[in-house]
């Protein structure tokens, strides 16, 4: 319980500094808004919580319009979309949490997206979003993107060749 305490006190923390920041950007650029699926593969209370204090913040940012997909899987290393049905309007970004944070197996979450380079405006949304992950799962897990990792890099070509992914 003292856990799920410290995850919600994290959050709405989280929720303030972004709020800030959000208001700050709008006043100085318009903002872009990015494609996000959420996959879910945890399986666990703690976990869960952080996953729905992921999403709470993503919506409040205003950075993405999201969807999320709670899926099954035998292994972390199992491709969570196989046998699913690709989306008519394929996503900019998917956020996959694997299973294996639960029992501390994995560290990374993959942001699986295009490579973006650090003079985009896409880039900066990543980066942000980086950050809000690695908060959210502070001594648990830390977002890696296509940039600093092979797995979501090839997750990319995948999900793109599939048509998950633009």
């Amino acid at each position: 319980m003292k856990q799920a305490r410290k995850i919600i006190v994290l959050a709405l923390l989280t929720l303030l500094v972004l709020a800030s920041m959000q208001a700050f950007a709008q006043q100085s650029q318009p903002q872009m808004k990015l494609r996000l699926l959420l996959v879910d593969e945890t399986k666990t209370f703690s976990s869960t919580m952080r996953v729905g204090a992921l999403a709470g913040i993503l919506k409040k940012t205003g950075m993405v319009d999201l969807s999320v997909k709670m899926i099954d899987v035998d292994s972390s290393y199992a491709d969570p979309l196989v046998g699913l049905d690709a989306p008519k309007q394929p996503y900019d970004l998917v956020l996959i949490i694997p299973r294996g944070i639960d029992d501390g197996s994995i560290s990374q979450i993959w942001l699986v997206s295009e490579y973006y380079g650090s003079s985009t405006p896409q880039y900066a949304l990543l980066a942000g979003l980086s950050r809000i992950v690695d908060q959210v799962f502070k001594g648990l897990a830390t977002a890696t993107d296509v940039s600093e990792d092979l797995w979501p890099a090839g997750y990319t070509a995948l999900y793109q060749e599939e048509g998950w992914l633009r």
